[in-house]
């Protein structure tokens, strides 16, 4: 990556991400740029929000009737969420623009399997989550891609093994080099927001 180049952390959730964007300075010192919320929805869109909960008959646990098409359903919320996904990343990339150029992205991803057909995962709460965690991560893909953004998956499990393999340091010095930085925007700062930026330290860094 060139000095100007900079890298997103993604940890998806329904309807929404926490991203943190980083630099590599010279001599590879990390700099935190950057941490957000993105969301992957419309306001108040239901469909876009939570696609296969809208197709399975769930207000969030609650059951209410099921529409009669629920593949249609989920194709347009799909649609929706991929729209939303990529005027908001759009948005994101130029609002960073001052502060270089974003190249690379980094992308934690689950170990949930879906069932093989629509009716069985609409059937089941949990296939349900499943599926919309898949289709969250989809749409920011999708948008990391019309963006011209290179992108990296990454276990979220095997987060922290496969920093330390990559960034020769052990899990307490890369905790403790997150922990002596802070969002050049003043945005959060918790856990979530640094394992992000790490994810995007290692997209950086491959």
């Amino acid at each position: 990556m060139s000095k100007r180049a900079l890298s997103i952390g993604i940890i998806t959730h329904m309807g929404w991400v926490c991203a943190g964007i980083v630099r590599l300075e010279s001599g590879g010192d990390l700099r935190i740029i950057h941490t957000v919320r993105v969301d992957t929805c419309y306001s108040a869109d239901r469909e876009s929000l939570e696609p296969y909960h809208v197709a399975g008959g769930f207000d969030g646990l609650t059951r209410v009737p099921a529409p009669d098409d629920p593949a249609a359903v989920i194709e347009n919320g799909r649609q929706k969420q991929c729209a939303a996904t990529l005027a908001n990343f759009s948005q994101l990339k130029q609002a960073v623009k001052q502060h270089g150029e974003l190249t690379h992205a980094g992308l934690l991803t689950g170990r949930g399997r879906l069932a093989p057909t629509l009716d069985k995962v609409l059937a089941s709460h949990a296939q349900i989550h499943i599926a919309e965690g898949d289709a969250v991560r989809a749409a920011v893909a999708s948008a990391l891609e019309a963006l011209g953004v290179e992108l990296r998956r990454i276990d979220k499990k095997d987060l922290l093994t496969v920093a330390q393999e990559e960034l020769g340091l052990d899990r307490l010095a890369i905790l403790s080099e997150l922990g002596g930085k802070a969002p050049a925007n003043e945005g959060p700062w918790r856990q979530e927001e640094k394992f992000a930026a790490l994810t995007g330290w290692l997209a950086a860094s491959a």
